[in-house]
């Protein structure tokens, strides 16, 4: 059986990473670069480079009470081994944590591809789709739940300071473009469909962004999942070094409401 590969390629001479020598990126390239060559699936030029280093490090860590945290933390504190919680953490990133980036890359993408030029337009394209038209919403009725993935925080509510500082950094390094541009645009009309203030957040800025450097949507995530597992390692040696087993679920508990059948019987006929 043979299956194609162009990711690496192993021979009695070495290793080599999408044709560069493992060798030699060990000795020139930044972890960065390496994660940007094979998920990009190219060299990334210096700012890129730049660039990729601020967004792993913005996903670093978020917080104890961070959903994959709160998980492998849980995990942790129930004895597992250091790689058996951190996967558990990891296990949690999905649509609801961690999944903004990439399904806001997607509409930033479509946005982009839609055929207009102008970012106006294309907000308001991406806005009747995702929050249904703009009557429905002024009349408060249709999609009164629905949310603009990338948009919007618990904590921040006029400015998420990640996002700031990454898109700050894209425009000092010549790396914004159309995606960028839209995610702004957007954030100011969701304010005026919405009636409040839902800020860009960091996901909606890794997504604006390295959709900016080339990447496609469904490359978004592994950026989150390679930057946060740093913080969960971080996270399990802590919890497994406090040395107090179940400490931390013991410390979050949640409040039962029973909604099952009453108590009954269980008789064998």
């Amino acid at each position: 059986m043979t299956i194609e590969t162009s990711i690496s390629r192993s021979t009695d001479e070495g290793l080599t990473l999408s044709g560069y020598a493992l060798t030699d990126l060990m000795r020139h390239a930044s972890f960065a670069e390496c994660v940007f060559l094979l998920l990009a699936g190219r060299r990334p030029t210096p700012a890129q480079a730049k660039m990729t280093d601020a967004i792993l490090v913005s996903c670093a860590d978020h917080g104890i009470n961070a959903p994959s945290a709160h998980v492998a933390r849980a995990s942790a504190s129930c004895g597992v081994p250091l790689a058996t919680a951190v996967a558990a953490g990891i296990a949690s990133i999905g649509t609801n944590h961690g999944g903004a980036g990439e399904a806001c890359a997607r509409l930033l993408q479509d946005g982009v591809l839609s055929g207009s030029s102008d970012p106006a337009v294309m907000a308001e394209k991406i806005l009747s789709d995702v929050l249904g038209p703009g009557a429905a919403r002024a009349s408060g009725a249709a999609s009164a739940g629905r949310n603009l993935p990338g948009y919007g925080h618990r904590v921040y509510k006029d400015e998420d300071p990640r996002a700031t500082c990454l898109l700050s950094m894209a425009s000092e390094l010549g790396l914004s473009g159309k995606h960028s541009a839209l995610a702004r645009v957007l954030e100011a009309r969701l304010e005026t469909r919405k009636g409040k203030r839902l800020v860009l957040n960091v996901d909606g800025a890794h997504a604006a962004i390295l959709s900016d450097m080339g990447l496609p949507w469904n490359r978004i995530q592994p950026f989150f999942i390679i930057g946060r597992s740093l913080g969960l390692c971080a996270q399990v040696l802590e919890e497994l070094e406090s040395a107090h087993p179940l400490a931390y679920v013991k410390s979050v508990p949640a409040k039962e409401s029973y909604v099952g059948p009453d108590d009954r019987e269980w008789r064998t006929e």
